[in-house]
């Protein structure tokens, strides 16, 4: 394998979440020239311990801006970002960043998460996936519509001239690995949630079964286990049918929070591998014509925007 190009390189950025992160050296217009990536995920260290493997994370790469995302700016992280509230324009992210600077020298910033609060004063929170959307901008700069975000917290966030008017979160993963592991249907169940094909007939059934209002979620998710004790359902089969439940409740939410009184408008499905393709047949399943971006991808393409927008505004 050859050396990356360093001479060419002008920020690191780094995707810092709770199991594991991902640091990637950039050059000016965006390209990846190196990427790295370490089990330290900032859910299993304390905050006097970020530095030691940010270090060894970025050894032996040029001293350069480093721009950080994720739970690394949490109140548990290495230093807290304070939230921006909403509507919030993306590209101010980059100029409410946090500094540290390292033992080393190294300047680093790490970028703020948001913060939303609904006209009856219910507050909504996200860190990381702001950046994931300002990826998408650094895309589509003048994208206006909505962008959903699948993963252990799944977001949904209206964006209009590159600023986030408002965003709902969906506790939908980690109900999944609950039920799946830790009640009565761990004996049901043994698939993982991205392992399904999104054209599973368990899949659609339970997602059409909740949206269509056939199926009560709280009642459907034992029915697995009742399948499974009187007609020994394969549990592949219960796995996709708990995952067609689980985001078919999610997407009944959203219908009647509103999110969907539009399916012509432009939409994103900003996610990982496994769980997109789900995703986007639930919106196909809905009327919602939806395109998808890898999520990573997306994070370190916003890392560099926002150092970019803020070079601009700078200069």
């Amino acid at each position: 394998m050859s050396e990356p190009d360093q001479s060419r390189a002008d920020m690191i950025a780094i995707d810092w979440g709770t199991t594991n992160c991902r640091a990637s050296l950039l050059a000016a217009d965006g390209q990846e020239l190196d990427t790295r990536r370490a089990p330290e995920g900032a859910g299993g260290l304390q905050s006097s311990e970020f530095e030691a493997v940010f270090e060894r994370l970025v050894d032996g790469w040029p001293n350069l801006p480093v721009w950080i995302c994720g739970m690394a700016g949490s109140r548990q992280g290495w230093r807290e970002a304070p939230y921006l509230s909403c509507p919030a324009k993306l590209s101010d992210l980059g100029c409410q960043i946090t500094r540290i600077t390292t033992a080393s020298g190294r300047s680093v910033r790490i970028v703020p998460g948001l913060l939303y609060r609904d006209m009856r004063n219910n507050s909504d929170i996200m860190r990381g996936e702001e950046t994931q959307i300002a990826g998408l901008l650094a895309r589509q700069e003048d994208f206006s519509g909505l962008a959903i975000l699948p993963g252990t917290h799944c977001k949904w966030v209206e964006i209009q001239d590159g600023m986030v008017k408002r965003f709902q979160t969906f506790l939908t993963g980690e109900l999944y690995s609950l039920l799946a592991t830790a009640s009565i249907l761990r004996h049901s169940v043994s698939a993982h949630e991205a392992d399904i094909p999104a054209d599973h007939p368990a899949f659609l059934g339970g997602f059409l079964d909740v949206t269509s209002g056939r199926v009560p979620l709280v009642s459907g998710l034992f029915q697995i286990r009742t399948q499974d004790v009187l007609n020994g359902a394969q549990k592949d089969d219960s796995a996709a049918r708990l995952s067609g439940l689980m985001i078919g409740a999610e997407f009944a939410a959203a219908i009647s929070g509103g999110w969907l009184d539009d399916v012509t408008q432009d939409s994103f499905i900003i996610g990982g591998r496994g769980l997109t393709p789900l995703y986007a047949k639930a919106c196909e399943l809905v009327g919602l014509k939806s395109k998808s971006v890898f999520g990573l991808d997306a994070s370190t393409k916003g890392l560099w925007y926002l150092a970019h927008r803020q070079k601009i505004t700078a200069d």
